[in-house]
């Protein structure tokens, strides 16, 4: 991997790839995303819920067909949140699992829980973009660890791998990149520390 593909836009590959869907799609841009999205992957995001929780807050989906969103618990209390992280296993069925962000400790949670954890310190503003610097580093730095039903809720220590990633940046003069990994591992620390 080059410099330009630590937390950065690649050009080349961004032409190249826009070029081949104009190509598919008779030069005309529209439809152009949701052509290539569909026809990429099984992935799939539940955005809503039927319960008294709306939309969700943030939702991804892993390319073994598996899915997990979070949203705000139906009783939510500012003081002691609270937030539901709904994981669907490949048929379709799903188990929720209750997280009180207070209690989540970053050094020893699962990734459902550091789920819910990212996407309240985003929601609240005490992030700008804890989810997705999170999703980055709990990938590894070589990219080498993936997430599926069997480890899902297995805990580890992902408070040194957003380190690990802040340094990476720090190495590479991504100093864009350095401080906003910064600010994910600062709060994390603060909340442990504080």
């Amino acid at each position: 991997m080059s410099i330009s593909g630590i937390n950065n836009y690649n050009y080349q590959n961004y032409y190249a790839g826009a070029r081949h869907n104009m190509a598919k799609t008779g030069g005309e841009i529209r439809g152009v995303l949701s052509s290539t999205s569909s026809a990429s992957s099984n992935i799939t995001l539940h955005m809503s819920d039927v319960g008294n929780s709306g939309n969700a807050l943030t939702a991804m989906g892993f390319p073994d067909g598996t899915s997990a969103s979070v949203f705000q618990a139906d009783d939510y209390n500012p003081a002691d949140p609270e937030y539901r992280v709904r994981y669907w296993d490949k048929e379709g069925n799903y188990t929720d699992t209750m997280v009180k962000v207070n209690d989540i400790d970053p050094q020893n949670a699962s990734y459902l829980e550091m789920l819910a954890y990212t996407s309240y310190s985003d929601v609240e503003g005490l992030t700008k973009n804890a989810f997705g610097d999170f999703m980055n580093a709990a990938r590894g730095v070589n990219g080498n660890i993936s997430y599926d039903a069997d480890n899902i809720k297995e805990k580890k220590d992902y408070m040194s791998m957003v380190k690990e990633l802040m340094q990476l940046q720090y190495d590479s003069n991504n100093l864009p990149g350095y401080l906003s990994y910064k600010e994910l591992y600062d709060y994390m620390n603060d909340k442990i520390n504080g």
